[in-house]
């Protein structure tokens, strides 16, 4: 056998159970939401490489939050945070959503706003509303 091939087999076992390193450099000069969003995403990537996948295959986790759709604002005047919500939150049992400017920006300024958040747990469709400086447990039972 090649010699180059059986030092990649030799060293195969260890790259397989390797722990991966956080980029902490891609977190530099983001802001506190987007660093957690990262952090959260690349343990919930690394779970799923180590074989801690959902369960029953075809369409990932079959329990947790899932979440359909998310927006800001008063009346027309809305912003979208579904992205950045689902990062965070989806495949948890759990998840407390603190409802402010933080979540994607003042799109009504000097008005009062909510937050409407759409989402599932298994089959069971569910709809929070929230107001501007409160907060809510988004939750799967």
């Amino acid at each position: 056998m090649n010699k180059l091939l059986l030092a990649g087999l030799a060293l195969f076992p260890l790259l397989a159970t390797a722990q991966p390193r956080m980029p902490e450099e891609m977190l530099r000069g983001q802001n506190s939401q987007y660093q957690q969003g990262f952090r959260d995403g690349f343990r919930e990537a690394t779970r799923m490489m180590n074989g801690g996948g959902g369960g029953g295959g075809g369409g990932g986790q079959q329990w947790g939050l899932r979440i359909d759709s998310a927006t800001y604002g008063a009346g027309p005047r809305r912003c979208d945070f579904t992205d950045g919500l689902a990062q965070r939150a989806n495949g948890k049992t759990e998840y407390v959503l603190r409802v402010g400017n933080g979540l994607c920006g003042d799109p009504a300024p000097g008005r009062d706003k909510t937050a409407v958040v759409k989402y599932r747990c298994g089959r069971s469709n569910q709809t929070a509303t929230i107001q501007e400086g409160d907060s809510e447990v988004l939750r799967c039972r």
